[in-house]
């Protein structure tokens, strides 16, 4: 099973996803739906799709599945107008970034909007475990910001201050949507967190890879310029292992090209050169193989059916793609 056969047997439940997002969309504040259509048209959706894949695994796909998928694709396109602000970002997904066209007050605003639409409509579901869930991702996340932010332009991070950043910022929002489908479906404690886990190993993989096609992918496919997160302060994985795997007048240069406010081509092509002699990418995407697998074998206490197949397929094109 490929991710395009998962995506086309989910077809009917994401349509569902779709018209809880439109429905959620509509306001007296026009402009809610304006920025919420230009970003939420771009999305691949692999969170509601987790979500309704669980919700079918654990026999519960109905209407508070549709919901909460609705609300999880909210909360991170929220968190994604928020990281733009942020990081002054002018691309997102090919296009130009919803605060370069509507400004920062307009974008901040409407993320604080899907935020608590979000919140709100997980409330009304009136399930303490589903509230307690997605409210703990939302609130993880933003600390992942925060730690995100004070380990900006710092070289001498440690990889696990990478991970613990990645957990909180990818990795527990996924984690939520898959425990979210185990909750509607009145799982036992053990099938909750072995979806939880699994999203967790899902979210941090889906993270690794992604901060490894900033250094590896051809641009037109990245949808933005290659070496962005350098640009911006951000010490990924295959940056942290290069550091750590340098010479030590190597590793200076290194770290003066971080400290530096902007950074040319040169700059770039130099720290890509070291990243191809020391197999940082590798190294960085065999971690991301790592959760994976783990990621799989918590499968474990679910019978075989299609929608478990479809869950390692997931597992799967999260290591595939573009690689």
């Amino acid at each position: 099973m490929t991710i395009t056969d998962v995506f086309e047997s989910y077809k009917s439940d994401l349509l569902r996803v779709e018209t809880q997002i439109q429905e959620g969309l509509k306001s007296r504040a026009v402009l809610i739906g304006q920025v919420g259509n230009y970003l939420l048209g771009g999305g691949k959706r692999i969170r509601p799709l987790l979500l309704m894949i669980s919700a079918n695994l654990c026999g519960n796909p109905g209407p508070q599945a549709v919901n909460m998928a609705a609300m999880v694709e909210f909360i991170h396109t929220a968190s994604l107008l928020h990281d733009d602000v942020v990081d002054d970002a002018k691309m997102r997904r090919g296009k130009d970034a919803a605060n370069n066209i509507w400004g920062n007050q307009a974008t901040v605003l409407i993320g604080d909007f899907l935020y608590s639409k979000a919140l709100h409509d997980s409330v009304k579901l009136e399930n303490q475990a589903v509230l307690e869930s997605i409210s703990f991702a939302t609130q993880t996340m933003s600390e992942g910001e925060v730690l995100q932010l004070l380990k900006t332009g710092d070289p001498d991070i440690t990889e696990e201050e990478y991970m613990e950043i990645i957990e909180a910022k990818t990795a527990a929002l996924i984690s939520s949507a898959c425990r979210i489908g185990a909750v509607l479906g009145a799982m036992p404690r053990e099938k909750q967190e072995a979806l939880a886990g699994y999203g967790m190993d899902i979210g941090r993989a889906f993270q690794l890879v992604d901060d490894t096609l900033d250094y590896t992918a051809r641009e037109d496919k990245l949808g933005k310029a290659l070496g962005k997160d350098l640009g911006e302060g951000k010490l990924t994985l295959p940056l942290i292992h290069l550091i750590g795997n340098s010479a030590p007048e190597e590793a200076a240069k290194i770290r003066n090209i971080i400290q530096e406010q902007s950074q040319d081509r040169e700059d770039l092509e130099y720290i890509l050169s070291l990243m191809r002699e020391r197999r940082s990418a590798e190294y960085a995407v065999g971690r991301a193989e790592s959760f994976i697998e783990r990621a799989k074998g918590r499968l474990s206490v679910f019978p075989a059916s299609p929608h478990k197949d479809a869950l390692y397929a997931v597992a799967d094109y999260v290591i595939e793609r573009e690689m």
